[in-house]
């Protein structure tokens, strides 16, 4: 039973920290009002108190500088002003009489918001004999806010630190510790023990949750117990199937997940139940328009040889979809058949063959290897350029050697050794395109399906079989007449190029050898035809060689039977032949043959391939006659 994961402590958030928090931060923003309040108002009061002495001091000032002036008194009058100005608070003093500047410390354009700039007059009795100007620091002020500024700061900070710890240690004790009980008694249940009873707590509130739960608990924990026993009978069935069953719904969403699904898939049964089927088993995403199909067409559907990579290895399954009953929920079962063993071994019976179908075109191409064919064509190329009147080189070498170019153009023209070198060319163009099929035959091959020419195919293999000579038989294809009986309103089959060219590979080269070991009056001939019968086409293959009796006839497809000598042939070409038509192809082949007669091959492949498409019965060995 899936559940999930509990919230981290250090991101979830909880009714008691929210409590502390809240009420802590309701406490800071009071007292931070409180205490903005409070330092403007102290500040502007000490402001006040600050102007005051200024001016106090600035009248004391005048009046203390009266008499000294009155009487010319310099060295007094700047003593007294040296004296005030050794205090901090007044930093400039400016004084002058109607004659002159006696002392002026003062700047041009003092700021005011550094200093408290003030201006007396200086008068002895009823007279007026000078003025005064003092300019007083305002740093007493921002040292007085300063100080109260943290005075209020501090006390914030600890008034908010203490309601934090008191609110914080009451929160825990009264919500914090009930909620978290109730947290993991409720995480037990959910972990599967349901037969816990959660004990009650101090709070009603919190005890009519606990009271609910405990009810949930015991019912699930009886619903539970059935599922169980459905699910163990399910899975026993299931899991004792050799083959992977996956059960889904219409949606895609996985209802059934058994043992050789868990194996193939790495996923259990508990992560694959409810995900998409894609999701837990890709190579089943595409099955999903099958499901569809099946469940719309109410029959069951299969796939054979579908492919998979896994790590660059190659796989094959069969994979067949059952509908449900459409009584019950719907879906579909599918099943996957891991067939890559069996294919493997087909592929390898087919490419033995192949390759003993190149030993014997080996002898044939001895003397067409590329590298001595290259040379040829390359040296045959290059007399053709210095035979060219367009080279200036060419003329002037003539020239040296007594001739000219026209002249030795025109004894070649005489003796055709244009035309030579161009046939000369031309063979070797052919011959490279010879090597070229032959190594391309012999290759293994993918399965890829192409549009291929049933006529076009057949005188390919044709112009493969005519390289082949067999060192122990001593027959030669090229020997050999060949009738051609072709309808040109066959259409085009979708097949495996590679494999059908084999079967017919196996059976051309097949009747050569019967007919080169029975050599008779008539010259050797095979009757190659192409139509359509019954709305297939059809492929016949007739030789004139000595036949065979009807116990050969009955074993000619059975793997490992030959009536050759041995080191002569494995006994696979037919037996593989037979099963690249009927299996890969959907197709029939079949054999006539009477000793004396000759023998036919008759093949049949529809004209759309239908080798992916469902059978409801394998194709039966063919009934010759």
């Amino acid at each position: 039973m899936k559940h999930s994961k509990p919230v981290s402590r250090r991101t979830r958030r909880t009714i008691a920290r929210d409590l502390t928090l809240g009420l802590t931060l309701m406490t800071a923003l009071v007292f931070s009002a409180f205490g903005a309040f409070y330092q403007v108002y102290y500040t502007n009061r000490e402001a006040k108190n600050l102007e005051s002495e200024a001016a106090d001091i600035a009248d004391e000032f005048a009046e203390v500088l009266a008499r000294p002036l009155w009487n010319l008194d310099v060295d007094t009058v700047k003593q007294i002003a040296k004296a005030y100005l050794s205090s901090d608070f007044l930093s400039a003093v400016r004084i002058e009489t109607n004659l002159e500047a006696y002392f002026d410390t003062i700047p041009e354009q003092p700021q005011k918001e550094r200093w408290i700039h003030l201006k007396r007059d200086i008068v002895s009795g009823d007279e007026h004999i000078g003025t005064t100007e003092l300019l007083f620091s305002r740093e007493r002020i921002q040292a007085i806010q300063k100080r109260s500024l943290i005075s209020i700061l501090a006390t914030i900070f600890l008034v908010t630190l203490v309601i934090g710890l008191g609110t914080h240690l009451l929160m825990k004790r009264m919500v914090a510790k009930p909620l978290d009980r109730l947290i993991a008694g409720i995480r037990t249940i959910a972990a599967g023990d349901y037969q816990l009873a959660l004990p009650l707590e101090k709070q009603s509130d919190i005890n009519t949750i606990i009271s609910e739960i405990n009810i949930m608990a015991r019912e699930i924990d009886r619903r539970e117990t059935d599922l169980k026993k459905l699910r163990e009978t399910l899975k026993n069935i299931v899991d004792s199937m050799p083959s992977v069953l996956v059960g889904v719904d219409p949606e895609g969403r996985v209802t059934q997940w058994n043992r050789e699904a868990q194996k193939h898939s790495g996923i259990d049964a508990e992560h694959a139940l409810g995900c998409h089927v894609g999701d837990v088993y890709p190579f089943l995403a595409e099955a999903m328009g099958w499901v569809k199909q099946a469940i719309a067409e109410r029959r069951p559907l299969k796939e054979s040889k579908v492919t998979t990579r896994s790590k660059g290895d190659v796989r094959y399954s069969d994979i067949t979809v059952y509908p449900l009953d459409s009584g019950s929920t719907g879906g579909a079962v599918i099943r996957v058949d891991d067939v890559t063993e069996r294919v493997r071994i087909e592929e390898m019976m087919v490419q033995s063959e192949k390759m003993l179908s190149v030993g014997g075109l080996a002898a044939g191409m001895a003397h067409e290897i590329n590298n001595p064919l290259a040379g040829i064509m390359q040296n045959i190329q290059v007399m053709q350029n210095r035979l060219s009147s367009d080279l200036p080189k060419n003329h002037e070498v003539a020239e040296r050697c007594g001739v000219t170019m026209p002249a030795i153009q025109a004894y070649m023209q005489g003796r055709s050794m244009p035309q030579m070198m161009a046939m000369i060319m031309e063979s070797g163009k052919r011959a490279a395109k010879i090597v070229e099929n032959m190594l391309s035959f012999s290759r293994k091959s993918e399965a890829v399906t192409t549009s291929c020419d049933l006529t076009q195919l057949l005188d390919a293999t044709v112009e493969l079989a005519e390289n082949d000579y067999d060192l122990k038989k001593k027959y030669d294809f090229r020997k050999i007449e060949i009738v051609r009986e072709y309808d040109s309103k066959v259409p085009k089959v979708s097949c495996e190029a590679s494999k059908i060219q084999q079967v017919f590979l196996n059976i051309l080269s097949n009747g050569a050898q019967a007919m080169a070991e029975n050599p008779g009056q008539t010259a050797p001939h095979l009757v190659l035809r192409v139509k359509m019968d019954d709305g297939q086409a059809c492929v016949e293959i007739e030789d004139n060689g000595p036949g065979m009796d009807a116990a050969v006839r009955k074993r000619i497809f059975e793997p490992f039977f030959t009536t050759k000598s041995v080191g002569v042939g494995t006994g696979l070409g037919l037996s593989v032949s037979y099963f690249i038509i009927t299996e890969n192809h959907g197709g029939t082949m079949n054999v006539f043959s009477t000793p004396g007669a000759g023998t036919r091959f008759v093949i049949h492949l529809p004209v759309e391939n239908t080798a992916n498409e469902n059978l409801t019965e394998q194709s039966l060995p063919p009934t010759t006659t």
